[in-house]
């Protein structure tokens, strides 16, 4: 597959305002302007051959937690120091695991992508990583986190990837307005998670065994600013956690973001389907972007890795429904399924008569599904009707 180079007007817009950022960033640390250094740990993933520690290095805006945000205003100031964020590039952060340790650079946007070798003796499961900031130094000292890493052993029968925006959380990305004010103006406490997802997820997780500890991974075009804000959301909602691959938005060496499609989703699936060869998968999104083109092109790309492909109805215009037709055809040709399903208990339905769940778990996504519309308004649960 060739890919589409950036033109010679971007990479000298990419490298000019990198240049600028990193003069003014060290001019200030120097002057001692800058705002203190801090890591943001990202979920990382991988196997006990070699897994990824994903971390950011910004300058801390301090943003106040969720409990301490009470109006519509303190909101907005939140959403605008998340999107407002200022990197630091070529930060050295220093990387240990048990016995073991690591030292990293970001690049010019702040982000750090280390892949190590787990220590020896290392089990499926969530492990922490610790991230200690070497440089620049900070009057404060070296600031540590620990990073959450998603280690996935031979227990897994399969693997999940999933669409976030109108497939797990409601958006409704498909009106800019709407999508204005979920981006911007709302928190995790009151955005709302398709009903019956959690226990979907959780049955997907645990398999057809109940222990399968099946990694899930969550890729989405919504900005690495938010990532907090989602990851706090899957947690309020009982959804099962994975690493999210979001999407830097602003000028960068391949373009400008958000603008250009999602073609960077198919990327990350790449990723994701080369690290954890040969496990199959399922993709899981919806029926309102471009969801089913590119699953319909990992399927062709991944021969038989890819057990089935689930497209979520949603508002989408005139005609989708011949296109999705089409590439379900395509996608059978290729030796996969997809389905398109207007609600979980559906596609849990499918999942079990396959053996990915276990049958009672169906039960249990249909008990959760009905007390997530027992506790919407009569307004919210009519918006949630496919169209």
């Amino acid at each position: 597959m060739t890919r589409k180079r950036p033109n010679a007007l971007v990479r000298l817009a990419f490298q000019v305002e990198h240049y600028s950022e990193t003069l003014s960033w060290r001019l200030r640390h120097k002057l001692r302007l800058a705002r203190p250094p801090r890591i943001l740990p990202y979920r990382g993933y991988g196997t006990t051959r070699a897994s990824l520690i994903k971390a950011r290095v910004l300058e801390d805006r301090k943003v106040r937690p969720p409990w301490k945000r009470y109006t519509l205003v303190g909101s907005a100031i939140a959403s605008w120091k998340r999107y407002m964020t200022l990197e630091i590039p070529h930060a050295r952060v220093a990387v240990r695991w048990g016995d073991k340790r690591w030292e990293g650079t970001t690049d010019e946007e702040g982000f750090l992508e280390l892949w190590v070798e787990p220590p020896e003796g290392v089990k499926a499961g969530w492990h922490e990583v610790e991230l200690e900031l070497l440089s620049p130094v900070s009057r404060r000292g070296a600031p540590r986190v620990c990073a959450p890493v998603l280690v996935s052993g031979p227990e897994a029968e399969l693997g999940v990837i999933s669409d976030i925006d109108d497939t797990v959380i409601v958006t409704e990305v498909t009106n800019v307005l709407k999508r204005f004010w979920t981006l911007f103006l709302t928190e995790h406490r009151t955005r709302l998670p398709f009903e019956g997802v959690d226990a979907f997820y959780q049955a997907l997780r645990q398999g057809s065994t109940g222990s399968a500890c099946n990694p899930i991974f969550y890729v989405s075009s919504s900005p690495w600013n938010l990532y907090e804000h989602l990851d706090e959301f899957l947690g309020l909602h009982h959804i099962p956690a994975g690493p999210l691959l979001l999407r830097d938005w602003g000028l960068s060496r391949t373009g400008f973001a958000p603008g250009g499609g999602h073609g960077h989703k198919l990327e990350k699936i790449r990723g994701l389907m080369d690290a954890f060869a040969p496990l199959p998968f399922l993709l899981i999104g919806d029926s309102g972007q471009e969801d089913a083109e590119h699953y319909r092109t990992i399927v062709r790309e991944y021969p038989g890795r890819v057990r089935c492909v689930y497209i979520r109805n949603v508002w989408h215009r005139s005609g989708r429904e011949r296109e999705l037709a089409a590439i379900a055809e395509d996608i059978r040709a290729a030796g996969s399924q997809m389905l398109t399903v207007d609600d979980t208990v559906t596609a849990a339905r499918h999942a079990a008569s396959q053996g990915w769940i276990r049958r009672q778990e169906v039960a249990e996504v249909q008990a959760h599904r009905q007390e997530d519309l027992q506790a919407r308004t009569p307004l919210d649960a009519l918006d949630r009707e496919p169209t």
